[in-house]
Formats: structure tokens, sequence, C-alpha cells
């Protein structure tokens, strides 16, 4: 005869079992009613699963693609607010030169002016957004301009004094500049030292920056230039008609001469302004782009939301149900043992 099966041993054991089994169903349902999601959706949607993997990957994948685009977009903001500086300051730097153009006090005027832009110039040029400059175009982590002038004498600027050097014959500066005339100052604005803002000498002195934009993906299907670079005509223009009045002793120059040049830097810059504004445009055009994939991505999320939802929610209520009847049958499994747990025979023999 067997007495396993009504010992207290047996008996305990079972409950134990029973409490173990009932304590992973709670578990389950816990973490149900937490979620909104079934606990394990493989069991539960057997060859359903594949499924609501696709979807999620999708989900994830457009999710990603619109966190990045915020950085994108942070990044076409401040572009956009560094071109509209530009842009504002070379439209009252023209103003300025027309307005000093023909006073006897143009000349140091407008060279003490012209310095300052350019200095603003290049640290626009070389700002940088987490850590990443935006005038660098994919050479993002190289400052984009050099600056003119840094001590020692910077490659730039060296190369504007032996450009000028080599064309008179004597130094910036020197006294004998008086005697250039227009002609001879046009012919050198728009020669030799013309050259030294075109390639390979822009990409040699002056500028450390790629030709060649960041292209981001803004949507599953669309990848778009979102960024600019310091090589473009209108930077280079505006740097050009800077650095002829800041840097080319204009207040030693003869009237002719003078106004050469300020005639040279005012066309200059306002061909820049022109172009900067084609480039505000461009960039312009990429933020609208942004914005419309996000907002049709955004849509996309919501429906593939709502399917992975129709697969794998559960009912809250049902769950909550679910979590008070096993919590009860726990309590229960407890009582039970801690009953068996106090039967012993000696309660029931005669005392001897």
């Amino acid at each position: 005869m067997k007495i396993s099966y009504i010992s207290t041993n047996a008996l305990s054991s079972a409950t134990r079992l029973s409490i173990y089994k009932t304590q992973e169903k709670l578990a389950e349902a816990q973490k149900e009613v937490t979620t909104g999601r079934l606990a394990d959706v493989g069991a539960a949607l057997g060859y359903k699963t594949g499924q609501t993997i696709s979807l999620r990957q999708d989900h994830a994948r457009l999710k990603t693609i619109i966190d990045t685009n915020s950085v994108v977009s942070t990044r076409l903001s401040a572009s956009q607010a560094a071109l509209k500086s530009l842009s504002d300051d070379a439209q009252l730097f023209v103003g300025q030169l027309i307005g000093a153009r023909n006073t006897d006090s143009g000349p140091k005027v407008v060279q003490a002016q012209a310095k300052a832009a350019l200095v603003s110039l290049t640290n626009a040029l070389n700002t940088s957004l987490d850590g990443a400059y935006l005038f660098a175009g994919i050479n993002a982590d190289v400052k984009p301009v050099t600056d003119y002038y840094a001590t020692p004498t910077s490659s730039n600027r060296q190369a504007v004094a032996d450009a000028f050097f080599t064309h008179f014959g004597f130094n910036i500066g020197d006294p004998a500049a008086q005697s250039i005339t227009a002609a001879d100052m046009q012919t050198f604005l728009d020669g030799d030292f013309a050259n030294l803002f075109e390639d390979p000498a822009w990409g040699t002195d002056w500028s450390g920056a790629s030709d060649q934009n960041i292209k981001s993906r803004i949507s599953t299907s669309e990848l778009i230039e979102t960024s600019t670079n310091a090589n473009d005509v209108s930077i280079r223009k505006l740097a050009k008609a800077l650095t002829m009045l800041s840097d080319l002793g204009v207040e030693g120059l003869n009237r002719g001469a003078f106004e050469a040049v300020v005639d040279t830097a005012v066309r200059l810059a306002g061909e820049s302004v022109q172009n900067l504004a084609e480039e505000q445009a461009r960039l312009g055009t990429a933020q609208e782009r942004v914005k419309s994939a996000n907002d049709r991505m955004a849509i996309q999320v919501d429906i593939l939301t709502t399917h992975i939802s129709l697969l794998e929610a559960v009912d809250p209520y049902e769950a909550s149900t679910r979590v008070s009847a096993l919590m009860t049958q726990v309590e229960t499994a407890y009582a039970m043992t801690a009953r068996i747990q106090n039967l012993s025979l000696l309660k029931y023999l005669p005392p001897g």
C-alpha cells in the first residue's frame, strides 16, 4: 500500500508546485498590466509573430530617421542663421563703402570696417554645432577657414602679401603705393589677387572645407544635401572684397586706386549677397523637405503603432482581473501550505 499520496510531504510538494506555476502566471499577468503588451508575444501569436517583428522593424527604422532629422533640422537652422548674418553684414558693408568712397577719411574708415567684418566672417564660418563645423562640408571635424589675422602670419595673409609684392615690386604699405594707378590696381585685383580666391590657392591657403556637402537620409526614399561649405562662391567673393579693403594698404593709395578698390569690393559684396540668398534658398528647400518627410513618417508611425497594438495589445481590464484572481490563488495556496505544515500525528496519538 502506497502512502505517498496522502503524506503531508506529498501534499506540500504538490502545493509548492501549484504556487510556482501560479506565480509564473502572475508575473506574466502583472507584466501585461504594466506594459499593455503580451508577456510572451511569440507564444501568444504563433505564426503571426513574424508579422509583428516586421512591423516593429519598420516602426523602429522610421523613428530612427525622425530622430536623426531633428539633428539635421538643427544644423540647417544654424546654417541659415549664419548665412543670414553674413548677408546682413555684407549689405551693411556695401552701404558703408558707398558712403565712404568720396570722403577724405574714407580709406581709414573702410579699412577698419573691413578688418572687423573679415574677422566676423571667419568666426561665422568656423561655427561648430555639437563638435561639427557647419561650413566644412563632409570634413565636419576640420576648421573650415584659416584665421587671416593669426599669429604667426597665416598662409592666406602671406599669399596676399607675396602676390602684391610680385605684381608691384614693393610691399603693402610702402610709400611707393601712392604711385599705383587705378588701371594697374584693377589689373592686380582682377588677376593675381583674384587668383588667390580660386582653386587651388583657395584650398591651399584659405579653406580646409570640402566641396562635398553632407547628405542625409530624411526618409526611406530621400537622400538630400543638408549642409553648406566655405568653398561656396558667395563666401569667396565676400572674403575677397573684405581682404582687398582691409589688407592692401588702401590708406596709402591715391584717390583713383582707392576708388578702384572700393568699386570692385562693392561689386563683389553685392554679388555675394545674391549668391548667399541662393544658398539660403537651397537650404530652405532642404528644411521644407525634412519637415514634409517628418510629417509623412509620423503618419506611417501611427499606422504601424495601430497594427502592432492590434496584434500585441492586451485588454487592461481583463489583465487586471486575471492578476487579482491569480493573487487570490497564491494566497490560498500559501494558507493551505501553512495548515498542512501544522499537521502532525502527535496531535492525535493518546498520551502514553
